[in-house]
């Protein structure tokens, strides 16, 4: 199931809800599922942040013209123990991330986000860090410290331990579901889920990856990024950078695995 792996890999470091962003989310709409039906059909996609074009290597998430082996799937609702199962049998060491209830719609929502570049707290609350940024402060200014980076080895290392080709079946076999949930977000007939599914890839894929130490700022309780290109950065591609650069290019090599068996 390939919203997994996105939602792991680019979100994962905002589970913890770090102090170091302060970044205000922006008041363009948002298309995220609510808590009632979407009121207007004309709901359009948020696109302030324009994905960059895919390298020559680089596949796509492409529509589904043959559909896998007819399989009795669950209702939406009762489909958290079969979505479990499914994920695990292709990289045991992300069941501590497959905890709560409602995992296809919760994480459906965070690939939404991501494809728009976003990070949206009140769709984070189920899956925390117990660890918060560390940093470390020396006659040179404030650093985030190399421990901080070490929070998400972890989950850097199941990402890294997934069978692509597997992963790939998974999210054919479940697309129905998928579908179900992406219809909620009312996108035109011209958006299909592929284009949230591509949109995404690419904001993992286009985050820079900074080796050696990173200054930051500290204004009040939050720390910034004390250089400004980096504060102007997205939250997505931001909190790649919270993640630190080998756990960053861990989970952008696996996302570029994933987009060429994924057809």
């Amino acid at each position: 199931m390939v919203f997994i792996l996105i939602a792991c890999s680019a979100l994962a470091g905002f589970f913890a809800r770090p102090f170091i962003d302060s970044l205000i989310e922006p008041a363009s709409r948002l298309l995220t599922l609510a808590d009632e039906p979407a009121k207007s059909p004309e709901a359009k996609p948020t696109t302030e942040t324009k994905a960059p074009e895919a390298e020559a290597d680089t596949g796509t998430f492409e529509q589904l013209e043959t559909p896998p082996a007819v399989v009795i799937l669950p209702e939406l609702d009762s489909s958290d123990s079969e979505i479990r199962n499914a994920i695990t049998s292709v990289s045991p060491e992300l069941a501590p991330w497959l905890r709560g209830e409602g995992l296809i719609r919760k994480f459906m929502v965070l690939v939404n986000d991501f494809s728009q570049g976003l990070r949206i707290n009140k769709h984070l609350d189920f899956i925390k860090l117990p660890q918060s940024l560390t940093v470390k402060e020396t006659n040179d200014g404030i650093f985030i410290a190399p421990e901080s980076y070490q929070r998400y080895n972890a989950l850097a290392m199941a990402i890294d331990h997934i069978d692509v080709t597997a992963l790939s079946t998974v999210y054919k076999t479940f697309n129905p579901l998928l579908l179900q949930v992406f219809k909620e977000f009312s996108y035109p007939e011209d958006y299909p889920i592929e284009t949230m599914l591509n949109k995404a890839a690419m904001e993992i894929l286009s985050a820079p990856i900074i080796e050696g130490p990173i200054p930051l700022t500290k204004q009040s309780v939050r720390y910034h990024f004390a250089d400004p290109q980096l504060e102007a950065l997205n939250p997505v591609h931001k909190q790649m950078l919270r993640m630190g650069p080998e756990n960053t290019r861990i989970i952008q090599d696996k996302v570029r695995d994933l987009l060429g068996v994924v057809k």
